[in-house]
């Protein structure tokens, strides 16, 4: 409630039930020096509301106080967002504060039990946060507190508080300067009336000189030399100096010239002065003294000088200090290009500094430092979507009597299309009647910080390669999207790159980085403005279409299939990759976030077993068919640990004589349940986790093993996987396959895919030599279906290039004829071997005959075989010639 207390000025008092009221040890002392100040219910002062703004605006805060704490209220010598000039003392947070020297901070007073049943917290103002610190006006008396307080709980670091405690310092050296005038003061009027009365009083008045904390001491006209001294003289000076020492040689050297100036011209004069200087005490270190110099005289002559010298070392430093801070905040608000502001509201006039008129693209006046324009043309310069909430908040603040903040635009005249942002610190000010009548505050260019944050927001949000929004984006898209779905349909479609590993792996991560950003072109490009494309990672994409059905979702599938399947140009090199894509409608398949999107990856899983290059939507049966493919994934680690996969062995026959010149090694799994798996079914997953290594380690092993025990001198072949050879050790898996063995190296064919091949790197033809080095062959498989060079052929020189049956499939084909004769004719040049895939017909026999193929390997002439059919193979096979 509101009473009337002590002064005719309104106290907000509270009283707290049953808690007594802190007091310190030295109550009486620290209330005396509260009260010899003669500060309470005084005035406000420029000097105390500039440092309340200063913590107000620093901080952050709506409510910044200087609170000095008499013996039952606490009053206000200066206050910023808050209408009451004081409380009870019972209640104030300040009443803590002044308890010990440090800063109190309380960062929410809801869980402070010293607080939490505080009326300030529970009623008005809503005090949550609290951070004050004491103003010590000397050891042990603490008369108050500079404190600031939010109705919002916070942080606030040891380095705030050090600024806090800092701004303090600066209100308890103003208090001191209080203290310090109204002392002078009264030494002054002790000491004015000193011509015959002090002769005929000398030592009553020597007792009082002796009891003042100034030195006072008396000057002879004639000699200059000092006749009288009082005890704070001889203390400050040393009780070995003598009373008729020279006043000069105790001054300070910087200081000497202007004192003996001003002493000579009181001296000519007949009259007082009264200035400033550095005094060397008697331990030589100097301090600031206020001097005064009184003639006294009689019947018009001066018979004796009175000096009274009140140390002010410790104004000066504050003086120092405050300056440097005011030096500060100017260089501060310089910095931050801060500019300063006043609205009179009496007559709608706003005032601007130069700093703020230019943020305002409006000229100052030549020589003059601030203008002034009517409200109405300073309203036209805010940006009109930003202007109601502006104004909205400065009637908030009129209403409150607090401070306002606010962020809004104004126009740019050198790019209109990018306005500048401004941010505005506002206080109201009240009339001598509670009325408001002024606002004062200061503003900021934050464009770069806006710029910044709206980056910082962007970066955040968007995949930094190819631009594309994020999972996190992705995520609340396709959240609000469902959301929004009402009647109405969505679709997800997740697509994922095919062959994008082997571009990425063999050209080095630069051009995979340059193909991505290439791809979320061409999507963009495809999708446009129907939907919401992101980068979930790697090579995965999500494209989010509202309100889109199955037709449109699977004729924009297929337009974004073709669109990625056009060749890419990087650099010298072009390639050709594919995309699978699985779709999954809303609310079909669907309404949480995370349930459409495992449907789509479901559905984006099996239009990559389905071939690749294609898409495929959700159905349930898919759920059933990845957990079929785990399980796989599972009995494969099983089969590996029990040693059940398989070598079986293909013959490769030579056309010239039809002589079975070696076997190819064809990994088998023969499972216990399913029967017998196919390569293209578990393969894929070994070489995806990585148990491709070990399974072609112990291939190399058993093949070799094999090899050694036949009865003709033919070779075996054994497939390298491109993870396989990417991994360190294959080069010791080889030699250790060899000599475990027995079998002659040149025996041994390695045989790689053209994938391994496209790596323009030094290391894949140094290994391949190596390789070559311990006697093995090295075979080129599967030529003509991957990225196809002339360049590699040249670079190493292959002892065999085996024909994809692809080309052999359509032999009859006058191009395919052609493709092959080519290759035949390469391989003639560089003595290279050349083998057809895949024959099956007498008719594909004769054909590749023709075109000049050296070996066959197909049905034709044998399935893959087990070891004993394939031992039984070689003894009893006749040579079978081409026609």
């Amino acid at each position: 409630m509101l009473v009337s207390k002590m002064v005719d000025r309104p106290i907000l008092e509270f009283t707290l039930m049953n808690t007594p009221l802190l007091r310190s040890s030295n109550e009486a002392e620290r209330l005396a020096a509260l009260r010899d100040l003669n500060i309470l219910d005084t005035a406000p002062e420029t000097q105390f509301d500039a440092i309340c703004r200063t913590a107000q605006v620093l901080f952050g805060m709506p409510i910044a106080l200087v609170s000095l704490l008499d013996e039952d209220r606490q009053w206000f010598k200066a206050r910023c967002g808050l209408s009451h000039d004081a409380t009870s003392r019972d209640v104030a947070f300040c009443n803590h504060t002044i308890q010990a020297d440090e800063v109190l901070i309380v960062e929410d007073a809801r869980d402070d039990a010293r607080f939490k049943s505080n009326p300030l917290v529970t009623g008005e103002p809503g005090i949550r946060f609290y951070a004050g610190a004491p103003l010590i006006l000397r050891s042990g008396i603490r008369v108050g507190s500079l404190c600031i307080i939010d109705t919002e709980p916070r942080r606030f670091s040891s380095e705030q508080g050090r600024q806090l405690r800092d701004l303090a310092e600066v209100v308890t050296a103003n208090l001191r300067v209080y203290q310090d005038r109204t002392e002078h003061r009264r030494v002054a009027a002790t000491l004015a009336d000193t011509d015959d009365a002090l002769r005929d009083a000398r030592s009553r008045y020597a007792s009082l000189a002796d009891a003042l904390p100034q030195m006072v001491w008396t000057v002879s006209p004639e000699d200059r030399v000092t006749a009288y001294r009082n005890a704070s003289f001889r203390a400050y000076y040393g009780e070995a100096d003598g009373s008729r020492g020279r006043a000069h040689s105790r001054n300070h050297p910087g200081d000497v010239d202007r004192m003996s100036s001003a002493w000579e011209a009181a001296v000519s004069g007949k009259q007082a002065f009264e200035l400033e200087g550095r005094l060397r005490r008697h331990d030589g270190d100097y301090r600031w003294h206020r001097i005064v110099m009184i003639p006294l005289k009689r019947s018009g002559e001066v018979i004796e000088w009175l000096g009274t010298a009140l140390d002010i070392d410790h104004i000066i430093a504050a003086q120092t200090a405050l300056k440097a801070t005011g030096d500060l905040l100017r260089l501060a608000q310089e910095a931050a290009e801060a500019g300063i502001w006043e609205w009179d509201m009496r007559d709608d006039v706003v005032r601007l500094s130069s700093m703020s008129a230019r943020m305002h693209n409006l000229p100052v006046p030549v020589g003059q430092d601030a203008m002034e324009i009517p409200l109405a043309d300073w309203k036209v310069q805010v940006h009109p979507d930003d202007l109601p909430k502006v104004w909205d908040e400065v009637k908030r603040a009129i209403a409150d009597r607090t401070t306002y903040s606010c962020e809004f635009r104004i126009a740019n005249p050198a790019v209109p299309a990018e306005p500048r942002w401004m941010q505005s610190f506002g206080r109201m000010l009240d009339d001598a009647a509670g009325e408001p009548v002024r606002c004062v505050g200061l503003q900021i260019d934050i464009t770069d910080r806006k710029v910044s944050e709206a980056r910082i927001a962007h970066v955040a949000s968007h995949d930094n390669l190819t631009d594309l929004p994020n999972r996190v984006v992705f995520h609340a898209t396709l959240e609000r999207s469902l959301a929004d779905l009402g009647n109405g349909q969505a679709a997800l479609l997740c697509l994922d790159l095919d062959r994008f590993k082997t571009v990425n792996d063999t050209l080095g991560h630069h051009a995979g980085d340059r193909l991505l950003r290439v791809v979320a072109d061409r999507l963009r490009d495809s999708v446009g403005n129907e939907g919401v494309i992101a980068r979930l990672g790697g090579d995965e994409f999500a494209i989010i279409l509202p309100g889109v059905g199955l037709e449109t979702a699977q004729a924009l599938a297929r337009t974004v299939i073709d669109a990625i399947g056009q060749p890419i140009h990087l650099g010298s090199q072009v390639v050709t990759i594919g995309a699978s894509i699985g779709i999954a409608l809303a609310p079909e398949h669907g309404l949480e976030v995370d349930l459409l999107h495992r449907h789509a990856d479901l559905a984006l899983y099996r239009a990559k077993g389905a071939g690749r290059n294609s898409s495929q939507v959700y159905t349930k049966g898919m759920d059933e068919a990845l957990e079929d493919r785990n399980k796989l994934e599972f009995d494969m680690h099983l089969a590996h640990r029990k040693a059940e996969f398989r070598l079986y062995y293909q013959p490769v026959v030579a056309l010239t004589d039809g002589q079975v010149r070696g076997f190819e090694a064809l990994m088998r799994w023969p499972h216990p349940i399913r029967g017998m798996v196919s390569p293209t079914e578990f393969i894929p997953i070994a070489e995806e986790t990585g148990l491709v290594v070990p399974l072609g380690t112990w291939a190399l092993e058993e093949a070799c093993r094999f090899a050694a025990s036949w009865p003709i001198q033919a070779r075996i072949a054994v497939n390298v996987s491109a993870v396989q050879f990417q991994q360190p050790g294959l080069e010791a898996a080889v030699a250790n396959a060899l000599a475990v063995s027995g079998l002659a190296a040149n025996r041994l064919e390695l045989e790689i895919t053209e994938s391994l091949m496209i790596q323009d790197g030094d290391a894949v033809i140094a290994c391949l030599h190596r390789l070559r080095s311990l006697g093995v062959r090295i075979a080129l498989d599967d030529f003509g279906t991957g990225y196809s060079s002339l360049s590699y052929l040249r670079r190493f020189p292959f002892d065999k290039i085996k024909i994809d049956r692809s080309f052999v499939r359509e032999i009859d084909d006058p191009d395919a004829q052609a493709i092959v004769r080519a290759v035949v004719s390469i391989g003639e040049r560089l003595g290279t071997a050349i083998t057809a895939e895949g024959v099956e017909t007498e008719d594909q026999l004769a054909l590749v005959t023709q075109t000049g193929c050296t070996e066959v390997q197909g049905f034709l002439f044998g399935k893959p075989m087990t070891p004993e059919q394939a031992l039984a193979f070689m003894r009893e096979q006749t040579p079978r010639k081409a026609a």
